[in-house]
């Protein structure tokens, strides 16, 4: 995970939903000439009108196109979801208003917004709202030529899970390790990033692998790993030179490496390589 400053695009993203909102949700009281926003439904006018697609075209320039949990650089917009922080039904945004992102003063629930008296905006329904809502991977990898979600925004459902890519100083309370493993430093906010990192499923086996290769390949130059997803034989030489198969799992990730769409989406995972360079 790395820090996500939704500051950057957030006049563009709030114009979305303003559009969604006086488009497709807006009522006046014939009568009073009172205007009310109601009938706000992601599933439904929010997506099929366009507005889902534009809130994700968005999410993808404002995170490079990186997933906002384990960082894979998302090469294929039907790969991309986008994630509700507060969930979609949620009841509550008890600990997600921690983050001034989400505070009530950004985002309130859509039930509490639909039935208040004064609907002026912000803060924004949190269904359809830009700061709830981050670009997130589907959480799939290739497994024995069939697809299987392990991480991330399918693997998270409706669990809790703070926006912890919402701190600034958010790569500096994390540390990843040689194994692979992601763990947070201890800090004041290192039960958030454990609960974020349960939720999303981010020591899945698979990021633990990927995460572990990276760290492998360190000290070998970029080019040459890039040259490796077309020239299988110094992609065979490159894992030996690092896993010299003393298990069996090794011999398995050699084996499973070869294969040209586990490098492929290894190689979405290329962040790892600045993330590993100098560590010991």
């Amino acid at each position: 995970m790395r820090y996500i400053d939704k500051r950057a695009n957030e006049e563009e993203g709030n114009l979305i939903t303003d559009g969604y909102l006086e488009n497709e949700c807006k009522t006046t009281d014939l009568l009073t000439g009172e205007v009310r926003y109601q009938n706000i439904d992601y599933a439904g006018s929010f997506s099929t009108g366009g507005y889902k697609k534009q809130m994700l075209e968005l999410g993808m320039i404002s995170q490079q196109r990186y997933c906002c949990y384990c960082l894979r650089k998302i090469g294929k917009s039907k790969s991309a979801t986008l994630e509700h922080i507060i969930p979609q039904r949620a009841d509550s945004t008890q600990g997600y208003d921690r983050f001034a992102e989400l505070s009530n003063r950004q985002v309130m629930l859509t039930s509490e917004f639909t039935s208040a008296e004064n609907q002026t905006k912000p803060p924004y329904p949190h269904t359809v709202a830009w700061n709830n809502l981050v670009v997130s991977c589907d959480g799939r990898f290739p497994i024995d030529n069939q697809v299987s979600s392990h991480c991330c925004n399918n693997a998270r459902s409706s669990e809790y899970a703070p926006p912890v890519y919402y701190l600034p100083d958010l790569e500096s309370r994390l540390v990843y390790m040689q194994d692979g493993t992601l763990q947070p430093l201890v800090g004041n906010r290192q039960d958030e990033i454990r609960a974020t990192i349960g939720s999303a499923k981010l020591n899945c086996q698979s990021l633990k692998e990927i995460r572990r290769l990276w760290y492998l390949l360190r000290n070998c130059s970029y080019k040459e790993i890039i040259s490796c997803l077309y020239d299988r034989n110094l992609r065979m030489k490159t894992l030996y030179s690092v896993l010299p198969m003393k298990d069996s799992a090794e011999v398995n990730m050699v084996f499973k490496y070869l294969k040209d769409e586990y490098w492929r989406t290894f190689m979405e995972y290329h962040l790892f390589y600045k993330i590993f360079q100098g560590k010991n």
